[in-house]
């Protein structure tokens, strides 16, 4: 029993670890991505890729950069802890990995899954517009010129979750005929 246990709990540990870390480990530039002069003296990564430590990373500096830019005053600033607050949540809620998910399922199963993931975190998206709706409206002309080139880029893309990645010999097959991917359908994406 233990060992099935600690089999199945080790491969779910590894993928977590490469998640929160990211290809170039906790703090550093992604798959050590070159970094590049932003103009300001500091120093940027120029890769856009990494794991889930990165993505909250540049959430948070994204969020930080905003706030400051808007030059909030403090009834705005309870205003934008709350918008702060819902997206942080959303983006914790993408990055985690669900350990308590069955690791094998039907396909109707999964496809209803991620239904039931993305239906959650619209309703999340939801209460993010509702917040910047609400700080919006506090914002005088110049910090609506701001928000206006900065807020929406604070909001993170849905999606219903990350993706695996397949070992060699697990891919699935092509699709048949007329499908995407076969012959006569759609051309084949990269997997």
């Amino acid at each position: 029993m233990a060992h099935r246990l600690l089999a199945t709990l080790l491969p779910a540990a590894i993928l977590l670890a490469g998640c929160c870390a990211g290809p170039g480990g906790r703090g550093g530039p992604p798959g050590g991505a070159p970094m590049t002069d932003s103009g300001d003296g500091s120093r940027r990564s120029v890769s856009v890729r990494g794991g889930a430590g990165y993505v909250l990373e540049q959430t948070e500096r994204q969020l930080a950069e905003t706030a400051a830019a808007l030059h909030l005053t403090a009834r705005q600033q309870l205003l934008w802890e709350t918008y702060q607050v819902r997206v942080g949540r959303l983006v914790a809620d993408q990055t985690r990995v669900d350990l308590n998910a069955p690791i094998r399922r039907g396909a109707p199963a999964e496809i209803d899954a991620k239904v039931d993931t993305v239906r959650n975190r619209l309703a999340a998206m939801e209460d993010i517009a509702e917040s910047a709706r609400a700080l919006y409206a506090t914002l005088d002309d110049d910090q609506k010129a701001v928000a206006d080139q900065r807020l929406a880029g604070t909001v993170p893309a849905l999606y219903s979750g990350l993706v695996g990645s397949f070992e060699a010999g697990d891919r699935p097959e092509r699709p048949e005929r007329g499908a995407p991917g076969g012959p006569g359908g759609m051309p084949p994406s990269r997997w």
